[in-house]
């Protein structure tokens, strides 16, 4: 076998050498600043990443606390909603209170008018009586009529006054 692939000669060994200094170049030019490059941005992502979280536990820290806010207010018209309706029940048994006394005083009054309108009907009808027996006295007396005619005239007027005693 004469062809050997590697050929060691002067310009292998200056071609290898060239290749370590430009491997060199490269590490120290290209190769650290793409590194520090790849490191900065995983530190921003990390960073963002890390602020990402705070901002959604506040988030949810918000949330919770609106959450309660709204359960607290929700809690709040509840008891105002029953604190009206106590209020309003409570007036409106005060204005029945209110408006049956007021009916009871009026049905006082009006049976007090009554009784006293009785009371002057019956003065007026006692008076007539009065009037109509003297009335009846007087004609007795003036008229001389048999005593037949007199009992008869007087049970008549004195039925009339019955009647009117019905009335009492």
């Amino acid at each position: 076998m004469s062809g050997i692939f590697l050929n060691f000669n002067g310009t292998s060994i200056l071609q290898l050498m060239s290749f370590f200094i430009l491997m060199y170049f490269l590490v120290k030019l290209l190769y650290k600043p793409f590194l520090s490059m790849l490191e900065k941005r995983r530190n921003e992502i990390k960073s963002e990443y890390d602020k990402a979280s705070k901002e959604r536990a506040e988030a949810e820290k918000m949330k919770e606390m609106a959450k309660a806010d709204l359960d607290e207010i929700r809690k709040n018209i509840l008891n105002y909603e029953e604190e009206s309706k106590k209020r309003v029940a409570e007036y409106e048994l005060n204005e029945k209170r209110r408006i049956d006394e007021e009916i009871k005083v009026m049905m006082e009054n009006a049976k007090s008018q009554i009784e006293e309108e009785k009371a002057k009907a019956q003065k007026v009808l006692e008076t007539q009586v009065v009037t109509i027996s003297i009335a009846l006295a007087s004609k007795i007396i003036q008229q001389e009529i048999d005593e037949k005619s007199k009992r008869e005239f007087l049970m008549k007027q004195l039925s009339k006054m019955g009647g009117i005693n019905e009335i009492k």
